[in-house]
């Protein structure tokens, strides 16, 4: 992780990228549109891995005077606003200023939107570390990089209500950083208008149908809905037919601003041109000859792959001088290793680390590995508990 020397801050440690396709549609508080940095600065957007300020994408980012958004309402600057409505997993956009690579990063704004909420239509479990929910006709993945508040991987149930934050593949697929359940009423699903028929006013998105015969699409270009736009949908089930009963209809927030000095974001592929074009969720990557490939070259670049991509916003477009690969269930942990029971089984902080003959090092050897040590592991959980990370890159810091 990148570590910043910030303001000291009386903050409690909490425990564990859309990715930029985020709508607006809370009610009550100051409605909040455009604004961004004005084409400076850094943006990242990823998922929160840890307070003190906030920590996304291994940056850590000094909140004492961000302004927070949430579901496109500004409720409050600072810490104490941060750590009462954010969590651990929450996928954020972040605007600020400093730099991501440097010692000083400091938030301006922080973005919170939810991708849906509404009650489990069905679970279908693929293995004992994932399990294939489906909210509001969406697809949600949950497996062991999934936080879970109010309920457990096992104790989730068809009709509970939940939150889902995450971050959406090829396919519309959600793989879940964050899932509460609440106690909600009003449900939210953000996504890409599909099959709009205008005469009956409804539209898809994905298995979802949605009727917005008594929506306010005031927000929307031209006031209505065209296929492929990104909009974010508020409103209640009919429980008859099951269809979507919207009561507001707002674009999906994009990237407001077209240029920044420095962008991070983590998502899934979900458009490629060529290994010199490819979409990051909805932003456009372009690399080049000097662009920098980790675990993974530019032929690995595909629809449904998982990536880190940084470099500069130029015209809404990230050059990339830097593009680093993930599986979908890898997850990064850091810290001084606190124990040693032998060369390939060690413990990070608190988590319980082994490697194997495919483990790659980076900065050091095996035999490096020593008590107050400060380590990164890179790898997969053997199981939703995470009692056990099997690395697949150990990374000397």
């Amino acid at each position: 992780m990148k570590t910043y020397h910030l303001k000291t801050l009386a903050l409690v440690l909490l425990s564990a990228l859309l990715l930029i396709s985020y709508g607006g549609c809370g009610g009550g508080g100051t409605k909040v549109a455009g604004g961004g940095i004005g084409g400076s600065g850094i943006i990242t957007a990823g998922a929160i891995t840890a307070f003190g300020s906030i920590v996304v994408n291994g940056t850590e980012f000094d909140t004492s005077n961000a302004v927070i958004i949430v579901e496109g309402e500004e409720i409050g600057v600072g810490d104490d606003i941060v750590l009462d409505n954010l969590d651990i997993g929450m996928v954020v956009t972040v605007e600020g200023t400093g730099s991501i690579d440097s010692e000083s990063a400091v938030a301006d704004r922080v973005i919170y939107n939810d991708n849906v909420e509404g009650p489990i239509e069905s679970i279908t479990v693929v293995d004992t570390t994932r399990k294939d929910i489906v909210v509001l006709g969406q697809t949600v993945i949950a497996n062991a990089v999934t936080v879970f508040k109010g309920t457990t991987f096992d104790d989730i149930a068809v009709n509970d209500v939940v939150e889902v934050s995450g971050l959406s593949d090829d396919t519309g697929d959600i793989w879940a950083t964050f899932l509460e359940k609440t106690d909600g009423v009003i449900f939210e699903v953000t996504g890409f208008v599909e099959n709009l028929i205008p005469v009956q006013e409804t539209f898809k998105i994905n298995d979802l149908t949605v009727d917005y015969s008594s929506a306010d699409t005031s927000g929307l270009p031209g006031g209505v809905p065209t296929d492929g736009l990104l909009v974010e949908v508020e409103g209640t089930l009919d429980p008859i037919t099951g269809e979507m009963l919207a009561d507001v209809i707002e674009l999906g927030d994009e990237l407001d601003v077209e240029d920044a000095d420095e962008i991070e974001v983590t998502g899934f592929v979900t458009d490629v041109v060529s290994v010199f074009e490819f979409t990051v969720g909805t932003q456009v990557v372009r690399t080049d000859i000097d662009t920098v490939f980790v675990d993974g070259t530019a032929d690995d670049i595909a629809p449904g792959q998982k990536l880190e991509a940084e470099g500069s916003l130029e015209d809404g477009i990230l050059f990339a001088w830097e593009v680093e690969f993930w599986e979908p269930d890898q997850i990064e942990v850091e810290g001084l290793v606190t124990n040693i029971v032998s060369p390939s089984e060690f413990t990070i902080g608190t988590q319980v680390v082994q490697t194997d003959a495919e483990t790659v090092y980076e900065g050091g050897t095996p035999g490096d590995i020593a008590l107050g040590v400060n380590i990164e592991i890179k790898g997969v959980p053997v199981d939703i508990a995470r009692s056990i990370l099997v690395a697949d890159k150990v990374s000397f810091e």
